[in-house]
Parts: C-alpha cells; sequence; structure tokens
C-alpha cells in the first residue's frame, strides 16, 4: 500500500487529469491555423500547437523549479539573517 502511495502522489494525479483534458481539448480541435513567428510562417493543426506549447509550458516549469525557488529563497533568508545579526553586533559595541 506504501509504494501505491509513492506512486500516485497528489502531483502525479492533478498531472495526469491535466494532461488527459488538454489531450481531449487538442483532439476536437483538428482544424488548421497559420502560425507566424519573427520570420517564418507555418499552418499546422490546432492539435500540433496546443500540444507544442503544452509541452514547452512543461519543459519550462521543470527548468524553473519549485525546489530551486525555494533555494534561492532560503539562501536569501540566511543571508539576510547573517547581515542582521552583523548589524546587531555592531550597535551593541
Amino acid at each position: 500500500m506504501e509504494n501505491i502511495k509513492k506512486i500516485f502522489t497528489l502531483k502525479r494525479i492533478i498531472f495526469i487529469i491535466i494532461f488527459i483534458l488538454v489531450v481531449i481539448f487538442a483532439c476536437q480541435n483538428m482544424s488548421s491555423v497559420s502560425v507566424s513567428f519573427i520570420f517564418f510562417s507555418i499552418k499546422l493543426p490546432i492539435l500540433g500547437l496546443i500540444l507544442s506549447m503544452y509541452i514547452i509550458g512543461a519543459i519550462t516549469g521543470w527548468a524553473v523549479k519549485r525546489n530551486d525557488v525555494k533555494k534561492m529563497i532560503n539562501s536569501v533568508q540566511d543571508e539576510t539573517k547573517k547581515d542582521i545579526r552583523q548589524l546587531q553586533k555592531q550597535i551593541r559595541k
């Protein structure tokens, strides 16, 4: 039972639900659209556009993980506490 709890975390369940909804939405939108970016234009099905944007968003989210942000915040907090201690020592002198 513990192994199942480790596999099916809340984060993974939410990911699976969102992924299924995105795939359903994408499959219901099969018409083609023209997408322009800087110097080129390409015509592709909305399905491809939706899935590619979803993948780009997932890669971006992975690149800027929450843990990285937490580490950065903790580092800044540690530096601030250190600075406060140094200032308190200077005041006491």
